[in-house]
């Protein structure tokens, strides 16, 4: 893979700038975050309060670049936060990472996500030379096992049981990979 920006470089799609999070993200943003649906298939619980959603963005502006950075989604027009998509568990040598997604449940059933994750999926390929992205989603999250299909990522395994804890509770998962050259 190539050596990816020690910053996090702003994308652009017609209607969303993904960008670096800013302090003032943290309101908006909190929406999400700490919001218990929009965090049912999360691998952690939501943010208690707003104190909580903007020390965890403080976190994200210090991105390890071959393993992870994360994105604010923000609306073109108004610079408003309403979601983030970002990558973790980075292999340079496999030339693989993991990717996730949230958005508020404002901004849900207009594309968004789509237009986010698939702008994302199409930076990694070109400029971190990514070959394989994978998605692990929980199979009952079928909006977003639709939206990882559409984009063109296949289910390589439909159950891995118990994949990850969240709240004392196991969880399981599917494992949905995009590849280079597809």
């Amino acid at each position: 893979m190539k050596p990816p920006a020690a910053h996090v470089p702003e994308l652009l799609t017609p209607r969303l700038r993904l960008r670096g999070f800013r302090a003032e993200d943290a309101e908006a943003f909190h929406a999400a975050y700490g919001d218990a649906e929009a965090m049912r298939h999360w691998n952690h619980p939501p943010m208690s309060d707003r104190a909580a959603t903007a020390r965890m963005i403080g976190r994200w502006a210090r991105p390890t670049p071959w393993s992870w950075m994360v994105w604010a989604i923000a609306d073109r027009g108004d610079d408003r936060c309403i979601g983030m998509v970002n990558y973790h568990h980075g292999s340079q040598g496999n030339r693989h990472l993991e990717i996730g997604y949230i958005l508020a449940p404002s901004a849900w059933g207009q594309g968004y996500a789509a237009e986010a994750v698939g702008t994302l999926v199409g930076h990694l390929h070109e400029q971190l030379s990514a070959h394989r992205i994978e998605a692990m989603i929980e199979p009952d999250n079928l909006r977003s096992v639709r939206l990882v299909e559409r984009l063109g990522f296949v289910c390589e395994a439909p159950l891995l049981r118990d994949r990850m804890r969240v709240n004392g509770a196991w969880r399981s998962a599917a494992l949905y990979a995009h590849f280079a050259d597809t």
